[in-house]
C-alpha cells in the first residue's frame, strides 16, 4: 500500500498496517516527517506524492493494492487521487477529507472511498458518551490499551442470535458496544442510518428493532476477553454438520 502523507492520521494507519503484518511504503514532502518514519523502519520516500514519477518508483502499476491519501490539505488530497487515477484505472483509492464540501470532489477525482474522521469521531462521541462500557472502549483504542479491540462477528445460520432483535441481546451486560451491522440483506434498508459499501450497507448505531440475519457482520468495541467469549457462543451454537457417508 502507498499512504501519501504522514501526517498524525498517516502514522495511525502505518502503526495499524505494521500489526497486520502488511507492506507499505510512505510518501511525504517533510523531511522531518520522513525521518520520524525511517526511525521507525518504514520504507519511506522524501517527494511530493502528486508526481507521476514519484507514485510510479512507490510501485503504483507493480505490486501496489491501494493508495490512501491522508494529508491534512484537500487540495493535495484531490491531485494525488487524479493522478493515482491517472496511471492505474484499477487500483482503490482511499482519501481523506479534512471538509466536507471536498467529498463530492474527491469522489470525482477517482476516489473509491473517502473518509471524514472528525464527522466520525464527532458521531461517536455523541452517540455513545453517556454510555460507560462503550466510553471506556473508545478510549482504550485511542489510547492503543491493548485490551481494547474493535471486532467484527459473523452472524452464522442457525447460531443462537440468528433473526434476533437487537432489543434481545444485552450488550451492556457482556461489556460490549454495538458500533453497527455490515449486511448484505435488502429487508434492513428500512432502517435509517445507512451507508453503501460496494455490495453492502453499514448500520451505524442500528435501532433496537433491527433484526439479525445469517451472514450480517457485528461490529463491536469492547475488551478482547469479552469480544472472544460472545465469538464462542455465536460458534459453539451453529447446528452441527451432519456427516455424509
Amino acid at each position: 500500500m502507498i499512504i501519501c502523507g504522514f501526517g498524525r492520521v498517516g502514522q495511525h494507519i502505518a502503526t495499524q498496517l505494521e500489526k497486520d503484518k502488511q507492506r507499505f511504503v510512505i510518501i511525504d514532502n517533510q523531511a522531518d516527517r520522513i525521518a520520524k518514519a525511517k526511525r521507525r523502519g518504514y520504507l519511506a520516500i522524501h517527494a511530493d506524492a502528486s508526481r507521476n514519477k514519484i507514485l510510479t518508483s512507490a510501485g503504483i502499476n507493480k505490486k501496489a493494492t491501494a493508495v490512501l491519501c491522508t494529508t491534512g490539505d484537500d487540495v493535495i488530497n484531490v491531485y494525488i487521487t487524479l493522478t493515482s487515477r491517472h496511471l492505474n484505472p484499477d487500483i482503490r483509492i482511499i482519501s481523506r477529507a479534512n471538509h466536507r464540501e471536498n467529498v463530492k470532489k474527491l469522489y470525482q477525482a477517482g476516489a473509491n472511498d473517502v473518509l471524514q474522521p472528525f464527522e466520525i469521531a464527532s458521531l461517536v462521541v455523541a452517540e455513545y458518551v453517556g454510555q460507560p462500557v462503550a466510553f471506556e472502549a473508545i478510549v482504550g483504542i485511542i489510547n492503543e490499551e491493548k485490551n481494547f479491540v474493535m471486532e467484527t462477528l459473523c452472524i452464522h445460520s442457525g447460531c443462537f442470535i440468528d433473526g434476533t432483535r437487537l432489543a434481545d441481546i444485552d450488550f451492556a451486560e457482556r461489556k460490549l458496544m454495538l458500533v453497527g451491522i455490515i449486511s448484505t440483506h435488502a429487508l434492513h434498508h428500512k432502517h435509517k442510518n445507512r451507508y453503501a459499501i460496494k455490495d453492502q450497507h453499514f448500520y451505524f448505531n442500528p435501532a433496537a428493532s433491527f433484526e439479525l440475519q445469517a451472514q450480517d457482520l457485528l461490529v463491536l468495541l469492547g475488551k478482547e476477553v469479552s469480544i472472544d467469549y460472545f465469538r464462542y457462543q455465536i460458534e459453539s451454537s451453529r447446528p452441527k454438520r451432519r456427516l455424509t457417508p
